[in-house]
């Protein structure tokens, strides 16, 4: 029997982690601060696909860090390594989702080169997320309604910035592969 439990448990199908989740977000940014070509008023589009691993980090004010694998992308060509989802929730000034993505690519002005980081934050009224868990339905996403930002930073030095003026998303479990 003990030569058969590994080749038992072999068969067993894996589960996904705890959590685990598949998203895909389309979203659409009015610019406010731009540079280069892409200018104040202009309307760009961009998409983000994320696979959660179930793994999660704990920060201070209610902040949690869903570790995740996929991209972000903005129209015109800009791309980045989409590394995690950040929740915040049971903070006393407002409440979060925000995706983040690192190593970004395809944007430069001057010489300087926006490398991230990228991110789209919403942001809720406190009490908006009823718990650190990335909401997979559209309405949970919706109800950030005190601010919705994004943001691409040039290393640290200048920024594109805007408000996210749409956002549509599509989440499943997480396919095995």
């Amino acid at each position: 029997m003990r030569t058969l439990a590994p080749l038992l448990l072999a068969l067993i199908p894996a589960a996904s982690p705890l959590g685990a989740q598949e998203c895909r977000v389309e979203f659409t940014v009015e610019v406010t601060q731009g540079a280069g070509q892409i200018r104040p008023g202009q309307t760009l589009t961009g998409e983000a696909a994320f696979r959660t691993t179930g793994e999660t980090l704990p920060g201070e004010a209610g902040i949690t860090v869903h570790l995740a694998s996929g991209e972000m992308t903005l129209v015109p060509g800009i791309r980045g390594e989409l590394w995690a989802v950040v929740t915040t929730s049971g903070n006393p000034v407002a409440d979060l989702i925000a995706l983040h993505a690192r190593e970004v690519e395809g944007f430069t002005v001057a010489g300087l080169p926006y490398a991230g980081p990228m991110t789209i934050t919403l942001y809720g009224d406190p009490g908006t997320l009823p718990s650190p868990a990335i909401p997979s339905a559209q309405p949970g996403w919706d109800a950030m309604t005190l601010a919705r930002r994004f943001a691409l930073h040039a290393q640290g030095y200048d920024r594109i910035a805007g408000d996210v003026t749409a956002l549509t998303l599509a989440c499943a479990p997480p396919s095995r592969d």
